[in-house]
């Protein structure tokens, strides 16, 4: 009973407050010619979808009603009263449904702090939500607008997230780290899905999902779909097929994701407006609003490009975690790196599409050295790998490897990728890696670039749904049995595979040119092999494609130039980090940047020790850091850098040292090896950045 009273009295003691502030700050347009005034206009682009407010008692904007207590208690299992129609309420519950492991440091350094929750909110927050369409001709973009019930129209601040990997704008990562930093701020949040977004298409019912997670068919020309398939394809394409956005769309949204972040704040500012102005005038804009920009892997990578073309002042910071960056090789502009007291070298830099699919190659034949080197650490995913000896004699037989016996051509594997990149501090999270991307990773930018589309089969590469049983299972393409098209929406994070909420793959990348019949890829054969050998046929037909002239036409689409023009801008990367390896993305980009911009140049590098992109994830949480607790961090030290005008910290390498052990106890020792950022670094830990050239301690 104490409850709604107490949000009674919270709403109209917040009511009378807002609107004093209003109409003070309101006041001040008397002063204004008509000329001055600006009156709130709607953006041509700008679609809103659905409105809700959430009392922070059964639902809540970061939670869904589920609280921290519980999230971080256990992984729990999602729950539909009726599984083959869930509702929307229950969908957008299932995607904030992440367990939150306490022994990485969320909980207490970064994100809900348990000590400072109460038992009657516990984490919940309430606040209005707001969905919404960009649409740009043939691209729709998802927006999402979160406006705390605590959002102070006095001290205004927006946090504009682009969202992780290829993930939509519900995502529990992304709202309970980045998001959570923003509301805890009294910010609104505001997200984008890059126009990727939580995209399949089921190309055999053709039916895909509404913004909301409702499933729908695509004929129904009112309930527009996030992404469609008009093609008429073969049946071998279609029986339990699918299409994804990001790799079917042929539309390549990469090109304009720093446009598309721009765009999601001028939506910010509109609803806002709309929300809190009591006429038709504008009383929020760049000019009294914080804005900031906070992304992690290919959203860092939008954030950085949102500043690049931010030519009217608009961001006041960004921080970008593990940037998804790419750079083009440019004479005209000299890069080179300094490691240690090693003399200067240039700095070579590859893309995404070339080092990716290059360790595609080498990854299932190196795990064989790996299994055999010395290391102290484990090796999670080292015994899954049953055909790595195939792999290593089709490289020999396809003269992509030179040694004669299995374990030269191992160490002969593994040499390449040192070659390419890859350090021996990587190799354990190796097998991992590739076990659980497999060649999904260079397919899918392979597939955007090249703007392929469904019929075109690249590779003789297809999405389907598989053999879901637990055992005896070897990957044949199935229908879907433990889960269904409706409640994929929850479980899919917009990039394959796609795992149900028991981790079974339901579906992922399949090799249809397996003599033995569609495989998933990682199972499969090449077309001409009696023998699993982890598909190499694919992986050279994908090595190949990179240097095709449709592949590099959308790969020249996506370059960054490196000029922020002087945004405070934080780079946070894990220095382990073999999925956006450090020198061909954050490195190259802090050095391109030192060149173009000079001294004018307001962007900070940090570098972190025994860090990835797996965030210390289960089976990594005794061997890697969180990632994210930096990411806050780096935040933390941009908004008192803007509200109280301390410095920036000096760009660094962040020296950190790891739990080693699994004991339950090993929670409460975190805070001792999560190095914090120093604002003065030593010495020993500084990283220089100067007229392109980045020099890197010891």
């Amino acid at each position: 009973m104490l409850k709604p009273i107490l949000f009674t009295c919270i709403n109209v003691l917040l009511f009378l407050a807002m609107n004093n502030q209003i109409v003070f700050a309101k006041s001040l347009s008397f002063l204004k010619s008509k000329e001055e005034i600006n009156i709130i206009s709607k953006p041509a682009w700008l679609e809103i979808k659905n409105v809700n407010f959430y009392d922070a008692e059964s639902d809540d904007l970061i939670t869904a009603g589920n609280g921290f207590t519980k999230l971080s208690h256990s992984k729990e299992i999602n729950k539909f009263v009726n599984v083959q129609h869930p509702t929307i309420l229950e969908l957008r519950r299932a995607k904030f449904n992440r367990f939150i492991n306490k022994k990485t440091g969320e909980g207490s350094l970064f994100g809900f702090k348990e000590d400072q929750l109460t038992p009657l909110f516990d984490g919940k927050i309430p606040g209005t939500e707001v969905q919404a369409y960009l649409n740009d001709n043939s691209i729709r973009v998802a927006l999402l607008l979160q406006v705390p019930l605590d959002f102070d129209p006095n001290k205004p601040c927006i946090i504009a997230i682009p969202t992780i990997d290829s993930q939509g704008i519900y995502n529990a990562t992304d709202m309970q780290i980045r998001g959570l930093w923003g509301l805890k701020h009294n910010c609104a949040v505001v997200y984008n899905d890059k126009g990727l977004g939580n995209a399949l298409y089921d190309l055999n019912k053709q039916q895909g999902y509404l913004i909301d997670g409702s499933v729908a068919k695509r004929a129904i020309p009112e309930k527009p779909l996030i992404f469609s398939n008009s093609e008429t394809l073969p049946p071998n394409l279609v029986t339990n097929r699918y299409a994804v956005k990001q790799l079917h769309s042929q539309q390549n949204p990469e090109q304009k994701w720093g446009q598309y972040v721009l765009n999601s704040l001028e939506f910010a500012f509109y609803y806002l407006n709309t929300m809190y102005s009591k006429n038709d005038q504008v009383i929020f804009d760049k000019e009294n609003t914080i804005v900031l920009v906070y992304g992690a892997t290919d959203g860092a990578g939008a954030a950085l490009k949102a500043g690049e073309i931010d030519n009217n002042g608009m961001i006041d910071g960004i921080v970008a975690v593990n940037p998804q960056i790419q750079i083009t090789s440019n004479q005209q502009i000299p890069l080179y790196i300094q490691r240690g007291e090693s003399p200067e070298e240039p700095l070579k830099t590859k893309l995404l599409i070339d080092y990716t699919s290059y360790g595609a190659l080498y990854m299932p034949c190196a795990v064989l050295a790996i299994k055999n080197s010395e290391l102290k650490q484990s090796i999670p995913y080292i015994d899954r790998y049953f055909f790595s000896q195939n792999r290593c004699e089709a490289l020999k037989n396809a003269k992509l490897l030179d040694s004669i016996t299995v374990e030269e051509q191992a160490n002969e594997a593994l040499e390449k990728l040192y070659a390419y990149g890859w350090s021996p501090q990587m190799i354990n999270q190796l097998p991992f890696y590739y076990f659980t991307q497999s060649i999904n990773l260079p397919y899918k930018y392979i597939s955007q670039y090249g703007r392929y589309n469904v019929k075109e089969h690249l590779c003789h590469l297809s999405v389907a749904s598989i053999n879901q049983e637990i055992l005896y299972n070897m990957g044949n393409v199935a229908p879907l049995s433990k889960t269904n098209f409706a409640l994929l929406w929850a479980d899919n994070t917009g990039s394959l595979p796609i795992r149900t909420q028991d981790n079974i793959i339901a579906v992922d990348l399949v090799n249809d040119d397996d003599p033995k019949g569609p495989h998933q890829e990682f199972y499969s054969r090449s077309k001409n092999s009696a023998n699993i050998d982890y598909n190499l046929a694919g992986a050279i037909c994908l090595r190949e494609k990179i240097v095709e002239d449709r592949v590099l036409n959308g790969q020249k689409q996506v370059f960054a130039t490196g000029n922020l023009h002087s945004i405070k801008t934080i780079i946070v990367h894990g220095q382990l980090n073999i999925k956006h390896l450090p020198d061909y993305t954050s490195r190259s980009y802090a050095a391109l940047n030192s060149y173009v911009e000079g001294h004018s140049s307001n962007l900070h590098y940090m570098e972190v020790e025994n860090s990835s992109y797996l965030d210390s994830l289960v089976p990594f949480d005794n061997t890697l850091l969180s990632i994210n607790y930096y990411g806050n961090s780096a935040m933390d030290w941009l908004w008192s850098n803007i509200t109280k005008q301390t410095s920036l910290p000096d760009s660094q390498i962040i020296r950190t040292s790891v739990l080693g052990r699994s004991s339950e106890k090993d929670s409460k020792m975190t805070k001792f090896i999560l190095t914090p950022i120093a604002q003065s670094a030593k010495r020993e830990n500084r990283i220089y950045l100067q007229d392109g050239v980045i020099r890197l301690p010891r």
